[in-house]
């Protein structure tokens, strides 16, 4: 999920949790995590749910544009499905 505010974040969030998505991944800073975080903790959205909750989402790859950022995020997706480590396969 990404959308331009917190504020935006904190209205949707909770109706992505009521659905059974394995995976739930918000784009962002941890800085602004932290944010969005209490004010779903302060709506009374239980710890344990938003454990479910990806953020920031994607491998760390020091992505810059969209299409990396896209490609880091779709690289965590596959990583969590298919089991993998996200290291490095060579040396």
């Amino acid at each position: 999920m990404t959308t331009r505010n917190v504020e935006l974040d904190v209205e949707g969030l909770p109706d992505l949790l009521e659905t059974p998505a394995e995976f739930i991944g918000v784009i962002g800073s941890k800085r602004r995590w932290q944010t969005t975080r209490k004010k779903l903790l302060e709506k009374g959205i239980p710890e344990e749910v938003l454990a479910r909750i990806v953020s920031p989402i994607g491998l760390e790859l020091n992505a810059e544009t969209p299409e990396e950022i896209a490609l880091s995020i779709m690289a965590e997706i596959i990583m969590l499905r298919q089991g993998g480590k996200g290291g490095r396969m060579s040396g």
